[in-house]
């Protein structure tokens, strides 16, 4: 499996009609690291035991 990478990942939203800015960019990585501190070891316990998943290893 090839890895993309940003200019592949910029060319392909833009044949789609999206326009990438950096501003996005980082308007998504905020987003990102707001998600991630809101994610806690009892959340990812509770939504693997929901998709039927193994329990981590601690």
């Amino acid at each position: 499996m090839e890895q993309s990478t940003s200019a592949d990942t910029a060319a392909t939203l833009a044949a789609a009609g999206i326009t990438v800015t950096e501003e996005g960019k980082a308007r998504a990585r905020a987003k990102l690291k707001a998600a991630r501190e809101r994610w806690t070891p009892e959340l990812d316990a509770q939504v693997r035991k929901q998709l039927g998943l193994p329990a981590r290893a601690a």
